[in-house]
């Protein structure tokens, strides 16, 4: 809930940025651009990518795209970005073999990372091999990591981590590369609480916190991390959202078939993505349930405490803040707008800014930064 007065500075030094949204009904990209002095959005393109587009993969420059697409036909698509104008100029499709709920990039750009929920795997991908290829085999799985959820990839390239739902886990490994090839070597499985359900994973901005939100509770574990070892050690867990305790923890309860039995979904937390700002002193969790940003304020120990809640659009799955750290977008995917708020530099409080037509299913937010020397 959004109290006080918001403040955002000056504008004149602040670039105005392109959001990049996948929409999964739609199977298409939707490109925004929000005015930096204004928080206003306006959409510019939509892009066909493929039935059931969802996870999207920045490269660390801005310069390509890449979107999964999660129905029969499963792939990853490539686009270069043109950063003044926020085009995108598709460069290959290439079929895969998973349907991956997450992907990302490691920092060289080298290397894609999958993590597929129902196939309870994550893959490598060579990123040389789904720029060049109509069809694309990873160079490894890892099978066995009940619902992965997410995959990410330390600053520095030499570590990748990955949340399993299914088993309460977060298991660090190794991205150990020799020539042209490169592996996963695990180094570490810690568990956090049962029934925790990790689902995705943020590091902190000097990378020596890893923060991973919980999709059954929406709170989050803060575990420190040893930059050279790349090992966790649990530190805290934020407070449950009291916007949240009519809610009941635990997973959506699906119909056992017999009549009479079924819970209503809507009784329970589900939470999906997570996200910090650029100065690490807020973090945001999205509620899909109750369609709110949970936001905690980060303490002077370290530790999470809860700072209030903002309604967005209806079942939020994925958001994004801004480089600057001045707005948040976030979309929904059982709405067709997408939403820009103002953050508070003091509270983090969240201000509805505006808003614009997008697509269905929207579930997935990027963002570039608009080259300064290319604004009209």
């Amino acid at each position: 809930m959004s109290n006080g007065r918001t403040h955002i500075m000056s504008a004149p030094t602040h670039a105005s940025f392109f959001a990049i949204v996948s929409n999964a009904a739609d199977g298409d990209l939707a490109v925004f651009r929000v005015d930096a002095s204004t928080g206003r959005i306006e959409r510019l393109a939509r892009h066909p990518a493929g039935e059931a587009v969802m996870p999207m993969a920045l490269s660390a420059d801005g310069s390509l795209l890449h979107a999964a697409t999660r129905a029969a036909k499963r792939t990853i698509v490539t686009y270069s970005v043109d950063s003044g104008t926020g085009s995108l100029a598709r460069l290959r499709t290439a079929s895969i073999a998973s349907s991956l709920a997450y992907l990302s990039l490691a920092p060289s750009g080298a290397w894609l990372l999958g993590a597929s929920y129902g196939e309870h795997s994550v893959s490598l991908y060579r990123a040389a091999d789904v720029h060049a290829h109509a069809h694309v085999e990873p160079v490894q799985v890892i099978d066995g990591i009940e619902n992965a959820h997410s995959i990410v990839a330390s600053s520095d390239g030499r570590f990748a981590y990955v949340a399993s739902l299914g088993s309460d886990t977060v298991s660090c490994y190794a991205i150990v590369e020799r020539a042209a090839d490169a592996r996963l070597e695990l180094v570490q499985k810690v568990r956090v609480e049962p029934g925790f359900g990790p689902r995705h994973l943020r590091f902190s901005p000097d990378g020596k916190t890893l923060y991973v939100s919980s999709e059954f509770r929406a709170t989050v574990a803060v575990f420190a991390r040893d930059a050279e070892t790349g090992t966790l050690t649990a530190r805290s867990i934020a407070p449950r959202a009291p916007a949240l305790a009519h809610l009941h923890d635990g997973p959506r309860p699906r119909a056992s078939g017999t009549a009479g039995t079924e819970v209503d979904p809507s009784t329970r937390i589900w939470a999906a993505d997570i996200q910090l700002t650029p100065d690490g002193r807020f973090v945001f969790v999205a509620d899909r349930t109750t369609s709110r940003l949970i936001s905690y304020r980060v303490t002077d120990d370290g530790s999470l405490e809860y700072a209030g809640y903002t309604d967005t659009e209806t079942q939020p799955r994925g958001f994004r803040i801004d480089p600057s750290g001045r707005f948040l977008v976030a979309c929904g995917e059982q709405s067709t707008h997408v939403a820009v708020f103002a953050i508070d530099a003091g509270s983090g409080a969240l201000a509805l800014l505006s808003r614009c037509e997008g697509g269905r299913g929207a579930n997935w937010v990027e963002i570039i930064r608009q080259m300064p020397h290319d604004v009209c």
